[in-house]
């Protein structure tokens, strides 16, 4: 399968819900900060239904991503961790409230957000991504979308973006799903194939599909970080030091490899 050296989106589970609906009616609850939590157990909650970074497999095992990234850090940072599920649309509703430590869901660090939580770090930066055929040599920057036809999913980030900067300058051509622009874009019903990068990592690394990634350059990028609540600044250190940690001394690539495909780079 092709390498890939690219930072990897998905509009960073962003569109899926804004804020889990900012239902923040009541004011956030007093925040744990680190020394409450090593004297207990460091609660993290993520949605359980965003393959590969949290997902339940076929043993009812909550796994994925996201998932090996908590228990690293927890490990770094010498506390016992509890993961557990929550329904993403009130998942910083619960977060602000305190039900939760932190959340280490992908998270997308929006100011609308950052108005209920705090943020860590990044700990991937995630967008769009474009597509072509191994051989296509004459695709390089926007520009050379130019009288071609570029495929999006339906609904997606990727078909809003095609959708607003085509301009009459390309033939948009929609797809329900990944598998079914994979096909066109190999087939040559499509010249380009514009889709959130994680996904499209994901599929090569199941299978060999004969498509390369070319950097365009100006396409949206969205940075994904672990949400804490307001009032635990220790909290918050201690989970960047060990973020940094676990970059250094290679768990996270490790984790990247595992779950996303072995080649692709987080920054």
């Amino acid at each position: 399968m092709t390498k890939h050296n690219k930072p990897f989106h998905r509009p960073v589970i962003g569109a899926l819900a804004l804020l889990g609906a900012l239902s923040l009616a009541s004011l956030p609850a007093q925040a744990r900060d680190l020394p409450e939590i090593q004297d207990d157990v460091f609660q993290v909650a993520n949605s359980g239904a965003y393959p590969p970074f949290s997902f339940v497999d076929t043993q009812g095992n909550l796994v994925g991503f996201d998932v090996d990234i908590a228990k690293a850090l927890a490990d770094k940072m010498g506390v016992e961790v509890n993961i557990q599920t929550s329904p993403w649309n009130g998942i910083v509703a619960a977060l602000a409230g305190g039900r939760f430590d932190a959340c280490i869901c992908s998270m997308s660090a929006t100011e609308e957000r950052r108005k209920a939580v705090d943020f860590t770090d990044p700990y991937y930066r995630s967008g769009l991504s474009i597509w072509v055929q191994e051989e296509t040599d004459d695709v390089s920057s926007i520009a050379d979308f130019e009288g071609k036809r570029v495929g999006s999913t339906l609904g997606e980030t990727g078909n809003q973006w095609a959708t607003e900067h085509a301009e009459g300058r390309w033939r948009n051509q929609t797809f329900q799903g990944l598998p079914d622009m994979l096909n066109a874009l190999t087939t040559g019903r499509i010249d380009v194939m514009v889709a959130d990068d994680i996904p499209v990592y994901v599929a090569l690394n199941e299978d060999d599909i004969a498509i390369k990634q070319v950097d365009v350059g100006d396409l949206p990028r969205f940075p994904a970080a672990i949400a804490v609540q307001k009032g635990s600044p220790q909290l918050k250190e201690a989970l960047n030091e060990a973020l940094a940690e676990i970059r250094a001394d290679g768990t996270y690539q490790d984790i990247v490899d595992k779950w996303i495909g072995a080649g692709v780079e987080f920054n």
